[in-house]
């Protein structure tokens, strides 16, 4: 009677061991695809974005976890991700490619058209001021993980930064109206790319 007892327990044991390290497991990979999601990477720095970018994907991220912590957030920034991924497409700004020199200088070239000028991280709002040689400064939030970097902007801003990028109003006016119908369910919510080292 001992035994079995002993072997009941034993075998209890081992199924909340189990389900726990599912769970532990479960929650990691939650976190994990959260990470990439929430604004603010503290590894982001004055010589993590030094090189040079090239455009991979369109980027959704958040102000704070807290619309990833409800049902579906994770859901919601793929959905939005799709949605900007045409106009970028129709902007031209899926082939962007950035360099960082690490001195301040930056360059940018869309196709055939280069874009030079000056550079400002901000350490502690992790954002980079941008000042072309020509046309309007824009400002990004900016996070580096790796090889990887990811330039977001406010998304009611996000039409009149890419107009400046790309130097094109193809498109323009449906595709902010695409943006306007995304962006006003969602405060806090920022637009733009990622890019690959």
């Amino acid at each position: 009677m001992v035994i079995k007892n002993f072997k009941i327990v034993f075998v209890m044991a081992l199924m909340c061991l189990f389900a726990s390290s599912v769970k532990a497991q479960s929650i990691g990979d939650i976190l994990k695809g959260v990470v990439g999601s929430v604004v603010g990477d503290k590894m982001t720095s004055e010589s993590s974005i030094k090189g040079t970018w090239k455009y991979s994907a369109p980027a959704c991220e958040f102000e704070s976890s807290s619309v990833l912590a409800q049902a579906g957030g994770s859901a919601i920034a793929t959905k939005m991700e799709n949605k900007v991924a045409p106009i970028l497409k129709k902007m031209g700004v899926n082939g962007i490619a950035y360099t960082f020199d690490g001195e301040g200088n930056y360059t940018s070239k869309i196709k055939k058209r280069e874009t030079k000028g000056k550079y400002v991280f901000n350490k502690e709002n992790k954002t980079i001021t941008f000042t072309p040689t020509y046309g309007k400064a824009y400002t990004a939030y900016v996070s580096t993980q790796g090889s990887t970097m990811t330039l977001t902007f406010n998304s009611n801003k996000l039409m009149t930064v890419l107009k400046t990028i790309s130097n094109s109003t193809a498109g323009l006016s449906t595709s902010a109206a695409v943006i306007n119908s995304i962006i006003k369910n969602y405060d806090g919510m920022r637009l733009g790319f990622e890019l690959k080292k």
